[in-house]
């Protein structure tokens, strides 16, 4: 008899508690996922936070945090409760206590430039006995940019330096004194009335106030991501988005106003990224984001839109057109011919590796720079 009641008692503790759990379970249960940043550069490492937190006497026992992210960030810890197809499939699995918070800090690298986002999460929780499964959707808006990482390479420097230097001497730009960009290093180019003496007293060496510029001149960054070859050659596109990456830093970290033309469309928007010309603070940021949104996963646009604006635009509005393209067609080399006739300032980028090295008109080749991209441009 004593066995019986045993019995029946523990039937009834079994359902109170299985009653209990699946009304309170997700009472006061907070559960996110963060990235440890805004944004980071393509090749760099991150982190995820996982965050959960039981404001309740009930414990949980086991509970399961399920979400999906693009499998281009890796994680250092993926093994055999996640999944890896399209996307990364995560599962991780916690025991919670009452009035507990847990923290997961899951590490992982950002492999290929992109905007990334986690727009929801599952959570499974259990009961006392294990016996139930208790499932939850819950919604999460975590994003991060991953930035190209800015293009280095030898050739590549060296004509991007060359290019600066002969754009710093044709620029005649009237310093804004009420555009306060910022401080930097002392250069021979600056003046004794630029020197910002309290930075230089704290630091030791010549600091100079870096303004902003009121010229209406400015580099316009071209990025053509039209793919002519029969093979999708992806690393050639990657590369011309990170060359006007770095041609963008170095311009705009010299207060040179910088614009962007691409016909790359927007992951998000869905039309193509262009940025107006500025040297403004949150301008280098601007691009960077722009760049790091641009869909190959789709054939870019044709570029004739971009051609034509390219003609209408007279050339007093730039100092120098700089076109970053793997397409070598001959429609693309014929507008280079015209600004070429027209006498316009302009160079032309283009990356190749061991399957493409295009044929270049002999009239544009003075203006060409041929890139390898297997000489250590792309890490």
């Amino acid at each position: 008899m004593v066995i019986i009641w045993i019995i029946l008692g523990a039937l009834l503790l079994w359902e109170i508690q299985s009653v209990w759990y699946a009304k309170h379970w997700d009472e006061e249960l907070f559960v996110s996922l963060a990235f440890s940043r805004k944004s980071t550069v393509r090749g760099e490492s991150c982190e995820l936070l996982e965050t959960i937190e039981n404001r309740k006497l009930l414990p949980l026992p086991v509970l399961k945090v399920k979400f999906q992210v693009s499998r281009q960030l890796a994680f250092e810890d993926a093994g055999t409760e996640s999944s890896v197809t399209d996307q990364y499939y995560r599962n991780d699995v916690f025991s919670v206590r009452p009035y507990t918070r847990h923290i997961r800090s899951l590490r992982f690298t950002c492999k290929k430039r992109g905007f990334y986002r986690i727009n929801g999460l599952d959570v499974v929780a259990g009961d006392l006995f294990l016996t139930h499964e208790l499932p939850k959707s819950l919604p999460v808006d975590s994003q991060l940019y991953v930035y190209p990482r800015p293009f280095r390479g030898m050739d590549f420097n060296g004509a991007l330096r060359q290019l600066s230097g002969e754009v710093a001497t044709k620029r005649h730009l009237q310093e804004d004194p009420f555009e306060y960009l910022g401080i930097r290093e002392y250069t021979p180019r600056d003046t004794l009335r630029d020197v910002n003496w309290k930075a230089t007293a704290r630091s030791g060496e010549l600091k100079v106030n870096q303004k902003g510029c009121t010229a209406q001149r400015s580099v316009r960054l071209v990025v053509n991501l039209e793919d002519g070859a029969i093979l999708r050659q992806e690393d050639l596109l990657e590369a011309s988005i990170e060359m006007a990456a770095a041609a963008a830093e170095l311009f705009i970290g010299q207060g040179i106003r910088t614009s962007l033309e691409t016909n790359g469309p927007d992951l998000l928007t869905k039309e193509a990224v262009c940025l107006k010309a500025s040297c403004g603070a949150g301008h280098l940021d601007s691009i960077f984001r722009g760049l790091a949104r641009i869909d190959l996963e789709k054939p870019a646009p044709s570029f004739e839109p971009i051609r034509e604006r390219l003609e209408e635009m007279e050339d007093r509005e730039s100092l120098c057109t700089i076109f970053f393209s793997a397409d070598a067609r001959p429609e693309f080399q014929q507008l280079l011919e015209k600004f070429r006739k027209e006498k316009r300032e302009f160079i032309w980028f283009c990356p190749v590796n061991r399957i493409i090295r295009p044929e270049i008109n002999a009239g544009i080749r003075p203006y060409t720079r041929l890139i390898d991209v297997e000489e250590g441009g792309r890490l």
